[in-house]
């Protein structure tokens, strides 16, 4: 192992793993730390998670070299149908269709199973000559050493860095480190994430469902079967999660309706907490947050890892450019760049879904009414859908190279 690179990367989850690959790919050393144990994580059985990647973000991995690995195990997201339901009855008539033809891009959206995706990067993290990966070591302390920062690990080994990059979750004790506040609170509600095997073809057909205790998404993840994503009060979440799988199958299809036929649960259930997170600045000296180290969302657009993608490669477009003009790359005023690019963005997305939740998980009759009207609204405005649709696309805004 080097004792000295360009940039220790602290996290090996999804994002740490991809920053590590878009930073080696322009040309950085980089010390890809993690605790756990990196195989084990990514010997995973079938569980249900899947992730929409944008389509900015599957440009990025195809800018990678990484996308052709796991392009098969891909299924695209040609049409996006929303509407609001209650339990019992299933969803109302859909007031709101998404078309991938409205936009060039095409498709918006690939769902990727996160089993495949965390085997693909493993491979290219252990081919990468420029990427030392250390696990199952925890960070015991962090100092200023001539104009790097070092490292010291739990078996008392040093390694030097010019920039870290802080990957290590939602609560990220990095971030804490530097001194970096976040914003935010808990929701009352759990997220649940099962996989259902359905009877009918969903023609590549996601669907958003607003439901009194909150969103469902059913998102298709092969030809019949559907990643589930499903949003309930804290109280029904654990009483579902007790449930034995023909009780909480029962349930999900009161929410789901019967417009894909019969039902089958396959792979194991999930849940898990809520939280909005803001970090209320991404950098500090010599070290920057990404993905959610920066910002945690509701899953009501199922952006959270899109997000993530984005900082990273505006994070390395900005420390790119900047040694290419021969700056101090991990200097402040380098990372403020960085900064002013994705914080006012990932703000505004916080509190968009924020408030999108507790909108459509209203009670109130006159909201109820509202949230009809507004749908019927933007059915009716090509130039609104076409702006949800790049949104939802990832194509708003200045993309970053690594996303062209």
């Amino acid at each position: 192992m080097k004792k000295k690179h360009d940039i220790a990367v602290i996290g090996a989850g999804i994002n740490g793993q991809v920053m590590s690959l878009a930073a080696a790919h322009a040309g950085f050393s980089v010390a890809l730390i993690d605790q756990n144990n990196f195989i084990e994580s990514t010997r995973r059985e079938f569980d249900g998670r899947a992730y929409a990647m944008a389509f900015s973000s599957v440009q990025m991995m195809k800018n990678l070299n990484f996308w052709k690995k796991i392009e098969e195990t891909a299924h695209p997201i040609l049409n996006i149908k929303v509407s609001y339901g209650s339990i019992n009855r299933g969803p109302a008539p859909s007031t709101l269709q998404f078309n991938n033809a409205d936009i060039e891009e095409s498709p918006m959206a690939q769902m990727l199973e996160d089993r495949f995706l965390r085997q693909c990067l493993n491979v290219k993290i252990k081919q990468n000559t420029l990427i030392d990966l250390i696990e199952q070591r925890k960070i015991n302390e962090i100092i200023d050493i001539d104009r790097h920062k070092q490292l010291t690990l739990d078996n008392n080994s040093k390694l030097q860095a010019s920039l870290i990059v802080a990957s290590d979750g939602i609560d990220s004790p990095s971030a804490k480190a530097f001194g970096i506040k976040k914003t935010g609170w808990k929701y009352k509600q759990r997220g649940l994430v099962c996989a259902v095997e359905h009877e009918y073809s969903s023609d590549n057909t996601a669907y958003q469902y607003f439901l009194p205790e909150g969103p469902l998404a059913i998102l298709p993840i092969k030809k019949n079967t559907a990643s589930i994503v499903w949003t309930e009060s804290i109280q029904n979440a654990f009483t579902l999660s007790d449930m034995n799988d023909s009780e909480y199958l029962s349930l999900l299809r009161n929410r789901f309706g019967n417009f894909l036929g019969e039902l089958k649960l396959t792979g194991k259930r999930l849940s898990f907490p809520l939280k909005l997170s803001i970090s209320e600045k991404y950098v500090a000296n010599k070290f920057a947050v990404i993905g959610d180290a920066a910002h945690g969302y509701h899953p009501i657009a199922g952006q959270g890892l899109n997000a993530g993608m984005r900082d990273i490669a505006a994070l390395v477009d900005v420390i790119s450019c900047a040694r290419e003009r021969g700056e101090d790359f991990s200097s402040i005023n380098v990372l403020d760049r960085y900064q002013e690019w994705r914080r006012f963005d990932n703000q505004a997305l916080g509190f968009a879904t924020d408030n999108l939740n507790k909108i459509f998980s209203s009670y109130n009759p006159l909201v109820g009414s509202l949230k009809n009207l507004g749908l019927k609204m933007v059915e009716k405005s090509n130039y609104a859908k076409r702006a949800f649709m790049r949104q939802a696309a990832g194509l708003n805004g200045e993309l970053p190279r690594l996303m062209r």
